[in-house]
């Protein structure tokens, strides 16, 4: 499969970072979003704002208290949606948490990362990623 690369952009004018637009599919339809690409986050995890663009009740997701970059815990709420990076349409486990304080959204490992080999370039500025075949 080809692989789709995303130029780095910023959201606030100053250093370009990993940052892509997808799709997420809730009660009120599809909704483009951004979302900064973190190998590091074991879960995707977005603000309760987008919950709400979605018509999503996140509270009725199962809840886990994840650790983030300062070591605290964070509540985050699972639910398992459909999303679309590019053309690619697949299901994902998606988290959503009113603590979520880095002020963008988080696309992290689970089920993104098993359905792509994900390569960052800094200095090509870009992050590609390479459909995997299921």
């Amino acid at each position: 499969m080809c692989p789709i690369t995303f130029p780095y952009i910023s959201l606030t004018g100053k250093h370009p970072a990993p940052i892509i637009p997808l799709e997420l599919k809730g009660p009120l339809g599809w909704k483009e979003m951004m979302a900064y690409v973190d190998s590091g986050a074991s879960f995707s995890i977005f603000s309760i704002s987008e919950a709400r663009r979605l018509g999503i009740d996140y509270a009725n997701g199962k809840e886990l208290m994840v650790t983030v970059g300062d070591g605290s815990f964070i509540p985050v709420y699972l639910q398992v949606l459909s999303i679309k990076i590019s053309h690619i349409l697949f299901k994902a486990t998606i988290g959503f948490s009113p603590r979520l304080g880095v002020g963008f959204n988080l696309l992290g490992r689970k089920d993104i990362f098993e359905r792509f080999d994900v390569t960052f370039s800094d200095s090509r500025r870009a992050v590609v990623f390479l459909p995997r075949a299921k």
